[in-house]
Parts: C-alpha cells; sequence; structure tokens
C-alpha cells in the first residue's frame, strides 16, 4: 500500500525542494546549479509570492519529500460580475513518481480553491508537444478553447 500523499501550500524551507522540481520544465536560460542554490533573485520572488493573497505555490509531499507542486493564481476581474479566474503554472512531478496520481491531486486541490474563491474559470497553458500533458488536462475535464501568443522581452 503506498504511503500517504498530502498536498498543501508551500512554505519557505520548501523552497529547495520547488526550485529541483521546476528543473523538469526545461527552461535552459537558467543552468541546473542556479536553480538547486537559492539564488537571491529566487529568494526575493519567492517572497513577493508568499505575500502576494492571490497566490498559491502548492506542494504534494509524500514520507517527507516534495514530489509535486503547481502555482495557483487568482486573478481579480471586472467581467463576469467581477468574478475573479484563476490560472495554473508550472505544474511539475517528480519524474519517479510520474503516473500515480500526484498531478491529479494537486490540480483537484488548485480546482477547489479556485472554487471556493468564487472563480468562475480555471486557465493553464501547455506547450504543443506536451500531448500527454493535454490529455491530462482533457481527463480533468479543460478543453482547448484558445490560440495562445507569447513575446519574450
Amino acid at each position: 500500500m503506498p504511503s500517504a500523499m498530502i498536498i498543501r501550500a508551500a512554505i519557505r524551507s520548501d523552497l529547495g525542494a520547488i526550485l529541483r522540481l521546476l528543473r523538469e520544465l526545461g527552461d535552459t536560460t537558467h543552468t541546473q546549479s542556479a536553480y538547486v542554490r537559492m539564488s537571491s533573485a529566487a529568494v526575493r520572488a519567492w517572497t513577493r509570492m508568499e505575500n502576494d493573497p492571490d497566490r498559491t505555490v502548492l506542494v504534494a509531499e509524500r514520507r517527507n519529500q516534495i514530489i509535486g507542486t503547481l502555482d495557483l493564481l487568482v486573478v481579480p476581474n471586472l467581467t463576469h460580475d467581477a468574478q475573479p479566474w484563476a490560472m495554473v503554472d508550472n505544474l511539475v512531478v517528480d519524474p519517479d513518481t510520474r503516473f500515480q496520481g500526484v498531478g491529479r491531486a494537486l490540480m483537484e486541490d488548485a480546482l477547489d480553491r479556485a472554487t471556493r474563491t468564487g472563480c468562475y474559470k480555471v486557465e493553464l497553458l501547455s506547450h504543443e508537444s506536451r500531448q500527454g500533458a493535454h490529455r491530462f488536462y482533457t481527463a480533468l475535464g479543460f478543453a482547448e478553447s484558445a490560440e495562445g501568443f507569447r513575446r519574450y522581452l
């Protein structure tokens, strides 16, 4: 029987583990060592994030190990009777624990939080090449509904 997993809001002492997981996203603008050590920029960003009442970084934890994370941002809104909407970003599961329900548990917690906050929708972006991720999001009830554009600065 697998050990219990908990989903919770991340705390400052989780930052190192979160940064290690985020390496899996393949961000090539930083070296791996930059992710592992907690740069002053990462600590400053974390401080802003943890002080933002509309931002929650979730972690999945099993046996005192962080095995997954995602970032949930609730966005105030003037349309839809001023109901907020939410954005999910940076969903990552440790490669050794994929296909064990970790991502689903993180997403279900994020969807529950968005619902309790009164959000009328939850959006996320996924690179067009990540077909497995697209099947996962579709299984969770997400639908392709827009074409995205980016401009890196």
